[in-house]
């Protein structure tokens, strides 16, 4: 493909075609001047020294020569896409396919993606940060179609690779790139979505667009991105996969197809709940993962393709099994789906005689959500992991239903907050406030800002903190002070990792100064 000619990597040499011709400053900025952008119109600069403006006959004639062609092709397509929605038992009867449109790559995702080695850059740059918590892409797979300039799915691969390049982490000077490469994404998914036959690689696509709205806190616009997520997996029937070893497939697939659109169907329930957090009492998108469902298999066996299907097992069996980290993580999204439901189901106020029992199915949900804390911390010694993302869902299902507990309870005072803790929020307190000195002590901080660094961890330090400052209700002992201000340290150094950690210290201000106006 050719490229404007450069002087550098950011500015053309030459002014764009568009400003030339109605002789206009041209900002020459790649892979577009900024006066195009603000009339709509279509940059381009010269390919070559000395290239003329193209004459606007030639032009309309470039643009008009296939436009038969597309046209028909995308009528063909959007006819194909609509019968197999509407009736997709006819569509497979009757041996229906839905015709591939020949669109290519638009040059500003080009340009942003790089040369092949970039490409391979950013997919290591990629895994080495996901691989903990959120490895739903076949590496070899995705580089395969990516690289092959002939490959099928082109498309929705370079449009997996501009979201991958999404989520990597940026400097502080970088931010407006960062920005520009959001709002590129969103388009060209948008445009994808509507011109590509239904694909693994969009689902993935959509998933790391919404862990860059997540850990950016760009709400109401995470929400709604998982929320589409779920309806495209859905559509696809990936809200099915996890009840059958094979995936529940009406033909034949490849077995590491079925794992990795497991995988990432995975990833939508772990992210639909976890945006479930801040409002439990909300609907999720998807149906809640049921005891016999199909886990993933060990991330290793997955990442090199060594995998067969006789390593999945379902979530019942594998409590008492050596599991993968992504698929703990999946067992702890389990026990948070029984967590939110317990909430929704019982949210009137409950009375018991000595005022001091805990319900039965909140106590065995704690206890059963600090055994899969322990089970985590056994197969960290062994693997010799920083930290896991598993643990600290499992923690914020336990702070969960300790506020939940505490406002059924209609808890107003230190001391009845005090009483009604839970066993498992004390452990919580200890072991979160434990690794927060020994990052703090050791000046090991930036351990976190790699893969293991979740915005799951921002999380469940932020309902840590406000769960202390609950107890204390504006007039905290030293002892929860201490507490409180070891885990902000560590929600502070967070924030350079992801933005949410900023914004959940901007709540818990304003949180602490309500209580202690409430207390004076």
């Amino acid at each position: 493909m050719m490229t404007p000619i450069t002087t550098s990597n950011r500015l053309a040499r030459t002014s764009c075609f568009s400003c030339r011709g109605s002789k206009r400053r041209c900002d020459k900025t790649l892979p577009g001047c900024q006066l195009c952008s603000r009339r709509g119109l279509r940059c381009s600069y010269p390919q070559r020294r000395g290239q003329p403006l193209p004459s606007p006959e030639s032009a309309e004639s470039a643009t008009n020569a296939p436009y038969g062609q597309t046209l028909h092709v995308s009528q063909s397509f959007a006819l194909a896409s609509a019968t197999r929605f509407i009736a997709p038992d006819l569509f497979r009867a009757a041996g229906l396919e839905i015709p591939r449109l020949d669109h290519g790559v638009p040059d500003e995702v080009v340009f942003h993606l790089g040369d092949s080695q970039q490409i391979r850059d950013t997919t290591a740059k990629f895994f080495g940060l996901t691989k903990s918590w959120m490895p739903i892409i076949n590496r070899k797979r995705h580089l395969a179609a990516m690289l092959n300039p002939l490959s099928p799915s082109r498309r929705p691969a370079a449009l997996l690779s501009i979201c991958m390049k999404l989520c990597l982490p940026v400097l502080d000077g970088e931010v407006a790139d960062r920005t520009s490469l959001y709002r590129l994404a969103k388009r060209f998914y948008s445009e994808v979505e509507i011109t590509e036959k239904l694909s693994v690689q969009v689902l993935q696509a959509a998933v790391c667009i919404a862990i860059f709205e997540i850990g950016d806190a760009i709400y109401p616009a995470a929400y709604l991105t998982v929320g589409a997520c779920a309806r495209y997996g859905i559509i696809m029937g990936l809200d099915k996969v996890n009840k059958d070893r094979m995936g529940y497939y009406p033909h034949a697939v490849p077995w590491i197809e079925i794992e990795e659109a497991r995988r990432v169907w995975w990833g939508v329930l772990v992210l639909d709940r976890f945006l479930n957090f801040a409002s439990p009492s909300r609907n999720l998108a998807t149906e809640d993962p049921g005891f016999d469902d199909i886990l993933p298999v060990d991330d290793d066996r997955f990442y090199y393709t060594t995998t067969q299907p006789s390593d999945a097992v379902p979530i019942s069996q594998a409590f008492s099994l050596k599991a993968g980290q992504f698929s703990r993580l999946c067992q702890a999204t389990y026990l948070v789906s029984k967590v939110l439901k317990v909430i929704r189901s019982s949210a009137i106020p409950f009375h018991d005689a000595d005022h001091t029992t805990v319900p039965p199915d909140i106590a065995q949900l704690c206890r059963t959500l600090e055994a899969l804390v322990r089970a985590n911390a056994e197969e960290i010694t062994i693997r010799k992991l920083g930290f896991c993302s598993q643990s600290v869902v499992s923690y914020s299902g336990v702070f969960l239903l300790q506020h939940h507990y505490w406002a059924r309870r209609k808890m107003d005072t230190t001391q009845e907050a005090e009483l009604y803790t839970f066993v498992e929020t004390r452990s919580a307190f200890d072991t979160l406030c434990h690794m927060s000195s020994y990052l703090q002590q050791a000046g090991d901080g930036q351990q976190l800002l790699g893969g293991e660094c979740t915005f799951f961890l921002a999380d469940v330090i932020y309902q840590a903190i406000s769960t202390l400052m609950n107890i204390g209700r504006g007039s905290p002992s030293a002892e929860i002070q201490d507490k409180i201000a070891t885990l902000k340290w560590l929600l502070q150094h967070l924030k350079s990792r992801w933005l949410l950690a900023g914004v959940y210290l901007s709540i818990l201000e304003t949180k602490e100064a309500l209580l202690t106006s409430e207390a004076m």
